[in-house]
């Protein structure tokens, strides 16, 4: 899968997200993280400027 496009998280409860990511070709995968693994991700989008 290419570099996703954008992304929603949904927060199952106080450390689990659901995260799904969407390509640009449509492809979807959702991905279950743990709080500490979604604020990695978010804060390596930020400094990418993703």
């Amino acid at each position: 899968m290419g570099d996703p496009q954008f992304h929603m998280a949904v927060q199952v409860d106080g450390a689990i997200w659901a995260v799904t990511f969407v390509s640009e070709f449509g492809f979807h995968e959702t991905r279950i993280m743990t709080s500490a693994e979604f604020i990695k991700m978010i804060s390596a989008e930020a400094r990418l400027g993703g």
